[in-house]
């Protein structure tokens, strides 16, 4: 099998596939303007740094447990 390039963009397919969702929820955050996409004839197409940064941003820690008094 051939090593392939680095891709710059990605398809809502597989975006889809990266974030463990439907194409249908990756269309709805790029109508919704949270995902940025370049729409190339039928197409929309995702830059890997896009997806990277709504990662990021959308990405939460979780709280410390609370207990007794005493923050872990």
């Amino acid at each position: 099998m051939k090593p392939q390039a680095n891709r710059l963009y990605l398809t809502t397919g597989e975006v889809a596939a990266r974030l463990a969702v439907s194409t249908r929820a990756v269309k709805w955050l790029i109508r919704t303007q949270q995902l940025i996409a370049h729409r190339i004839d039928e197409e929309f197409l995702i830059e890997v740094s896009d997806l990277a940064a709504f990662i990021v941003a959308h990405t939460v820690t979780p709280r410390p447990k609370f207990e007794g008094g005493v923050i872990e």
